[in-house]
Parts: C-alpha cells; sequence; structure tokens
C-alpha cells in the first residue's frame, strides 16, 4: 500500500546509498545502528569488503545526517512501539537479510533504570521473534560482561575462572558509594541483556534449523579512539553519569583504585570488537546440544555464546570457548 513504498522510499533516502538492480550481496541489518557500536561496525563492513550490504535500525530521535557511511541505508524506527507503516518496512529488509546484529538499548549504560531495562527487553523480544518469523539466518546479540560483574570481587574466583557457562550474577557495584550513586549499579542493564540472552536460547532450541543466533558478551569499547587510558572506574563517559542532588564522580577514591582494575580488564579494542563480529557473522553454530557444559551450557543446537573482552593481563574472563568457536585471538591488552 501507499504507507508501506512512502516508508520504503524514505528507507533508500535516508541511506545515501541503494537502488537499482537486487543485489548478491550479504545484508547485515543492524540496530542501534548510529550508536557507537554500531557505526564502527558499519563502516568497518563496508569499507573492508565488497562481500556486505548494511541496513541500519535507528530511533528517529538519533537519526543525524552525517553519521551513516555513505553507502548504508538508514530505517529510522522505534522498536518499543513500532508504527505499522515502518514495521512493514522492516520486516521486507529482514526478509532479505542474512544477518541480524543487536545493538540497541533505551539506555546502554550501567545506570538504566528497570524502566529502561524493561524496554530494552521489548527491543529484543521484538527483534528476534520477528527475526525467526522472516526466517534470517544468524541472529547476533551484543550481551554484557555486566551479565557477570557480581564476580568483579569474589576472590575465590581469579584469572581465567568465568567462563560463558558460569551462573550469572547480574550488576557490577562500584564499591565507592559516591561513585555508584552516579554511574549505577548495572543491575537493571544487565538484566535485560541476560533476558535477551535466554530468549535468543530458546528461539534457537525452536527454529535453529533456519534462524540461529550467536551471542557475545562484549567487554568495554568507547565511543572514537577508545584507549585504554581513558578507562575509569565510573564506566561510563561523563554525559551519562547520573547527576541527582548535584552528585559528581568523586575525584579517586580507595574503592575506585580497586574498581579501576576491573574496568580496564574488560576492555574491548576496536580491532577485537570488529574481529569477533565479523567471526560472528560466518561461525558454523552447533547442530545438536552435545557441547557445553553445565546448566548454562553455552554451545548448544542453533546457539553460542561466548565472552567477548581483549586478551587483557589477569582477567577473570575466559576466553578459550572465544577461541575455540570463532578462530580469533585478542593480541590486545590494557595494561600492556
Amino acid at each position: 500500500d501507499n504507507r508501506r513504498r512512502n516508508t520504503a522510499s524514505k528507507l533508500q533516502t535516508l541511506g545515501g546509498g541503494g537502488g537499482g538492480k537486487m543485489s548478491s550481496k550479504r545484508t547485515i541489518v543492524i540496530t542501534g545502528g548510529l550508536g557507537n557500536l554500531g557505526t564502527k561496525l558499519s563502516h568497518h563492513l563496508l569499507e573492508s569488503s565488497a562481500e556486505y550490504s548494511v541496513t541500519l535500525l535507528e530511533h528517529p530521535n538519533f537519526v543525524k545526517p552525517g553519521v551513516a557511511h555513505k553507502d548504508a541505508k538508514v530505517l529510522p524506527i522505534d522498536l518499543c512501539n513500532p508504527k505499522d507503516e515502518d514495521e512493514a518496512a522492516l520486516k521486507g529488509v529482514l526478509l532479505g537479510a542474512d544477518t541480524l546484529v543487536h545493538f540497541s538499548a533505551v539506555n546502554p549504560y550501567p545506570n538504566a533504570n528497570w524502566s529502561e531495562s524493561a524496554q530494552s527487553m521489548d527491543h529484543g523480544f521484538y527483534i528476534f521473534q520477528l527475526a525467526v518469523l522472516c526466517k534470517v539466518r544468524r541472529v547476533i546479540l551484543a550481551s554484557s560482561n555486566h551479565v557477570m560483574g557480581g564476580y568483579k570481587d569474589d576472590e575465590t574466583f581469579g584469572p581465567g575462572s568465568v567462563y560463558p557457562h558460569s551462573d550469572p550474577r547480574v550488576g557490577t557495584v562500584p564499591l565507592d558509594p559516591q561513585t555508584e550513586k552516579v554511574s549505577g549499579d548495572a543491575k537493571a542493564y544487565a538484566a535485560a541483556k541476560l533476558a535477551q540472552e535466554r530468549c535468543a536460547m530458546q528461539l534457537a532450541r525452536l527454529y535453529g534449523q533456519t534462524t540461529t543466533f550467536v551471542v557475545l558478551r562484549i567487554g568495554w569499547c568507547q565511543p572514537g579512539e577508545n584507549h585504554p587510558s581513558t578507562l575509569s572506574a565510573a564506566g561510563s563517559p561523563p554525559e551519562f553519569l547520573l547527576d541527582g542532588d548535584g552528585a559528581k564522580p568523586p575525584e579517586i577514591s580507595e574503592g575506585d583504585r580497586k574498581d579501576e582494575g576491573w574496568f580496564k580488564r574488560m576492555w574491548l579494542s576496536n580491532i577485537d570488537f570488529l574481529s569477533y563480529f565479523v567471526a560472528a557473522i560466518k561461525v558454523d553454530v552447533p547442530t545438536d546440544d552435545s557441547g557445553g557444559r553445565g546448566v548454562h551450557r553455552n554451545a548448544r543446537k542453533g546457539f553460542l555464546l561466548v565472552n567477548a573482552m581483549s586478551r587483557n593481563k589477569d582477567e577473570k574472563w575466559n576466553l578459550e570457548e572465544t577461541e575455540k568457536w570463532l578462530g580469533v585471538i585478542s593480541r590486545s591488552d590494557s595494561l600492556a
């Protein structure tokens, strides 16, 4: 109908590319496509290979000119409350897509509240089910190390001891109460990620013969250059810190000094970030339930979950499964 044709036209115009004959390229659809991670990945895919075409999904409030790669298409859409005509256009995109990469979150930082967390869950549940209905071959979820943040202060867990199949411990609570006040504890944020992980696992159980899921529990990949020297115990860029009651980040407390080591060891370099996600597009996931260990086994029919941090000295994250499945060996170290 006219609404669908109008939205499809808007998709082409905002993208700065597209049109012409049908392409044999591998189409990658990225939610949160104009955010930090979506921008890095889309630019890399389009500049490193002629193999890909890219469509970026972004909330209309965050669609700005000059951010998207000139060859990317952009579909403005609110994944919590999509309009009928936008949903029709989205289905059209997904019906021709090879891979969906899900970055989108209402608040992508540790200070997300429970209302924002619930809406982020909505994003994931909606787009995952739509991808299954449209028979997208691969769905990649950018989950978070904060799903396992509760291991931060548990000294019984040493370097390399937190596996992707370890019991979840959501939230990363700062030792300094003032830092927690302005930065948050990541519990609501991580709960949304964990819920999406489990949704992906169960959808893979039911529909893994056509749509497979790869979950990457990513570390901290900052905007731009992403240099380790700018990592801190705050866990968020200054503009996203909570400022209620005039709260400001403390200078550097004893608790912050202890926490800083944890945050530096969750660093994910730009090169590792890109390598992990490109590998996740192409990896062969398990075809049965024989892999993995324990009740939370990370490798099962149509589903794979791995840690995705750089190889930072003495980090608790175990990268054995990451290297085994993705074939990527990190050479980056925030403490080198």
